[in-house]
């Protein structure tokens, strides 16, 4: 007698209740240390924390003149919000390429900690279009699009907003001003813009 052979699946075991439970939590917690990370200039809203990212030991002040040189000096597109009357642009940026225009005021010197001022910073890297595109879809986030572009910000921190663009795909910038929702208003207004 010729047996037929049979090939036995194995068994894949299948994800309990529990282990369902724990896999989105993972997941939730991995997308909110993404938002957490790339909301990164003021997190808290307190006006006294240092900026992150930039070295302020390398921060000066440009005239708008100078403005068309800073892509040449770091190698990409930085963004600005235009000339703003009673103000003063620092610019800094650190190793990795984030750049930094803070619109100082009332006579403030360069490399100051406060973050009592408008702050534009632009951050090169990968994907950052796409990046923000997706996370501004995600539960808790409101989008906004601008001048063409895509981003979000945090309604427990209005304070900072993350946009980018789609012929910047390489580039994403974060709008920060100290004022509750100020940030939102400037780029609503259209004037986060490459500097020329």
């Amino acid at each position: 007698m010729t047996g037929a052979s049979t090939t036995v699946k194995p068994e894949v075991p299948k994800a309990g209740t529990g282990q369902r439970v724990a896999i989105v939590a993972f997941a939730a917690i991995l997308v909110g240390v993404a938002v957490w990370g790339l909301t990164a200039c003021n997190r808290d809203g307190d006006p006294s924390s240092a900026a992150v990212g930039a070295d302020p030991t390398d921060a000066r002040v440009v005239a708008a003149d100078e403005l068309a040189a800073l892509p040449d000096e770091v190698g990409h597109q930085v963004f600005w919000a235009g000339e703003r009357s009673d103000t003063q642009i620092e610019f800094s940026h650190d190793g990795s390429g984030n750049t930094h225009l803070r619109y100082l005021t009332d006579g403030a010197e360069p490399g100051t900690p406060e973050q009592s001022f408008l702050n534009i910073g632009t951050y090169p890297f990968t994907g950052a279009y796409e990046a923000t595109r997706n996370l501004a879809s995600r539960k808790g986030l409101v989008r906004i699009t601008a001048n063409g572009g895509v981003g979000f910000y945090d309604p427990a921190n209005p304070y900072s907003v993350i946009i980018a663009w789609p012929e910047q795909p390489d580039l994403q910038v974060e709008v920060y001003d100290p004022e509750k929702n100020a940030a939102l208003d400037v780029v609503r207004s259209g004037d986060i813009v490459p500097v020329s």
